[in-house]
This record gives C-alpha cells, structure tokens and sequence, in this order.
C-alpha cells in the first residue's frame, strides 16, 4: 500500500457551502497584529493547509476557504490574532465530516 502525500489528502476534503461565496469565515484573524507585534508569525509555519502566507512585502496574507479545522492555528498563536467562532451551518463554511 502507497503513502499518500498530505497535499493529495487535503484536496479530498470536502467544505459545507463550498460553492458559495458569501460563506461567512468561522476562523478571523488580526493581520495587524501579526505585521506589527508578531516576533515569529509561528502560523505560517504550522498551518498545514497552508492558510497563513507572507506576501512579497513579508506581511501576512490568511484565506479560511480551505481551513481543515486542525485547531493549531488557534493554538499556536500566542498573540491573540487568531479568533474562531462558528457560523451558522446554512451560511458558514467549514469542513465537512465524515465520520462524526
């Protein structure tokens, strides 16, 4: 049995409201904070969606659109940009599972 590669498993995840565009981010994030006060912007490193990335001018850019809903994100940032808060189902936007 084949090892699969973390890429090719996130991109079987399937998200509530995939289609939608106006689905609301379960997941906000103070940008300002982490361009101006953040000494590592720690989430950038260990997203392992990759939603955290740095822009040419080094600030940090967030997308919620492909989030796993890991949690490490919430958990690694130690200061306080990172904030989750679950939408509705029918407007939100999050992980689909499977198997509960």
């Amino acid at each position: 049995m084949s090892r699969t590669k973390i890429s090719e498993r996130l991109g079987l995840v399937r998200y509530r409201n995939q289609g939608r565009h106006d689905a609301k981010p379960h997941i906000t994030v103070d940008t300002a904070i982490c361009d101006s006060g953040c000494p590592h912007q720690c989430t950038t490193y260990v997203c392992p969606a990759n939603c955290y990335t740095l822009n040419e001018e080094g600030k940090l850019r967030f997308q919620f659109e492909d989030c796993i809903e890991c949690g490490t994100c919430l958990y690694a940032c130690d200061q306080g940009a990172v904030t989750w808060n679950y939408p509705d189902p029918e407007t939100g936007r999050g992980v689909e599972w499977t198997f509960g």
